[in-house]
């Protein structure tokens, strides 16, 4: 999902912030407002408690009322503002307020004295009101003597237009405030991401001032919060392959340069002195110059080799091959190399199965044994091993190495490089072992260097064992 995580985030907590502050300032509103209808419903209860305290029956069963309405504030005032009505269990009215006058009846609705109804109505005089209703028991006129009864219903109302005013200003209040929270919030939240985003604002500001020129930065980790230490430790550890591989790059191109400016130089200097004196030309120009244009050839070829596979363009067409025999052609390829250098070979490689791209294969073999003819000591001997482990079948070529160091064997797999003591000078341009390394990966193979004493240089290569029986030796 596309967006800015700041904006999605004020998004998110204004919206959380605002529906939790309303339904907070709600149910504040109504718990206020209940308050507030408890608090009328209690002077409601008092006065109707007092009212049935003076109903009394008599022996006869009749219901008398010793009430006046100058008892009680708000039935006797000039705007009555109370009322009450009472009738027997048939529901016919045995009283009412004098406020009633010959207004209509009160609604006849009750409750029982512990749980009583309480109601809005609208009041005789047509204003709006609030009124309880009761069901209780008279008690005897005279103390002691026992007189039939039966329920009574009393309903006592009150104008609420206090009570109304109140709740409105309630609501305003409640309003007002949580207008004034929301805007708050509405303003908070926004500078409290700002500030809490700062350092991720500040690491972005940093990341983008990166090129090609500051590739040795580093983000500093000590001032970050937890969240963005990771992030920032991830950034240095990119940071650092970026800049080795940058480093890479820049030794390759300058390596590349170097390595065809001398034969570019030769080619130039037959050229022109064939330009020069072309009556004097030697016989040997043609040849010096194709010389030259093959070592050329194979420079850039080998190039593009590594390209391919570093792009993922070299594909493997793996099939069963038998190392010993791929082994034995490698050798006779170069038996003419090792005899120049008076190099021979101690082969023992034992037939077996194993999964490999029989073009590659023989690449990756040749580029061995020529580096091990080319650098190893004039008249040594070059030791090819193979044996099948239960880890796959392991392929070992070794050979003296005077003037490695154990240091050297980390680099010798990069293009380009060469040992200056040992490895300079001729049409070797230090490819060879990228090769084998890129050309391994593509078959799923794996090739590790180490140097044994003493001062033996060991490549060492690792394949999968075929299902197939060893010793079966591949097909052509």
């Amino acid at each position: 999902m596309n967006g800015s995580i700041r904006r999605r985030l004020t998004v998110s907590l204004l919206s959380t912030l605002f529906v939790v502050f309303a339904a907070g300032m709600v149910a504040l509103h109504f718990a206020v407002r209940e308050e507030f209808i408890e608090s009328f419903d209690q002077a409601l209860a008092t006065e109707a408690r007092a009212i049935s305290t003076l109903v009394t029956v008599r022996a006869d069963g009749t219901v008398s009322l010793a009430f006046s309405d100058k008892f009680l504030r708000g039935f006797d005032d000039d705007v009555a503002s109370d009322f009450y009505q009472l009738w027997d269990a048939d529901g016919g009215s045995l009283a009412r307020s004098e406020s009633l006058e010959d207004k209509p009846d009160l609604p006849m609705k009750a409750g029982s004295m512990k749980k009583p109804k309480y109601f809005f109505l609208e009041l005789p005089d047509g204003k709006r009101g609030r009124g309880i209703g009761v069901r209780f028991e008279p008690r005897p006129a005279i103390k002691g003597t026992k007189a039939e009864s039966r329920p009574l219903t009393l309903v006592v109302a009150a104008h609420s237009g206090r009570l109304d005013e109140e709740l409105r200003e309630l609501l305003i209040e409640t309003g007002t405030w949580a207008a004034a929270l929301l805007l708050a919030v509405g303003l908070l939240v926004p500078w409290l991401l700002h500030l809490g985003l700062k350092p991720l604002d500040r690491l972005a500001d940093e990341v983008a001032a990166v090129d090609a020129s500051t590739l040795d930065a580093r983000f500093a980790t000590g001032a970050l919060p937890l969240e963005l230490t990771p992030i920032a430790t991830k950034l240095n550890a990119f940071m650092e392959r970026l800049e080795a591989s940058f480093e890479r790059e820049r030794r390759v191109s300058a390596a590349m340069a170097h390595e065809l400016r001398t034969p570019i130089a030769e080619l130039r200097t037959l050229a022109e002195s064939a330009l020069r004196w072309p009556d004097t030309r030697p016989p040997a120009t043609d040849a010096d110059a194709l010389d030259i244009a093959r070592q050329m050839e194979a420079i850039v070829s080998r190039m593009l080799a590594l390209a391919r596979s570093e792009s993922g363009q070299l594909a493997a067409a793996r099939q069963p091959a038998n190392p010993a025999e791929h082994v034995r052609r490698a050798w006779q390829s170069l038996e003419g190399a090792a005899a120049a250098r008076r190099a021979s070979a101690a082969i023992e490689v034992e037939p077996a199965q194993v999964e490999a791209d029989p073009a590659l294969l023989h690449s990756i073999l040749v580029n061995l044994i020529e580096n091990a003819i080319e650098y190893g000591p004039e008249g040594g001997t070059i030791r090819i091993t193979g044996t099948a482990q239960a880890d796959g079948y392991r392929l070992l070529v070794a050979n003296a190495a005077p003037d490695l160091t154990p240091t050297d064997t980390a680099h010798l797999f990069e293009r380009f490089w060469r040992k200056e003591a040992a490895r300079s000078g001729g049409v070797h341009m230090g490819l060879g072992l990228a090769l084998v390394r890129e050309f391994a990966r593509a078959m799923g193979w794996e090739v590790h260097a180490r140097l044994e004493p003493p001062q033996t240089l060991v490549i060492a290569l690792l394949a999968p064992l075929q299902a197939a029986s060893a010793g079966r030796p591949d097909p052509g």
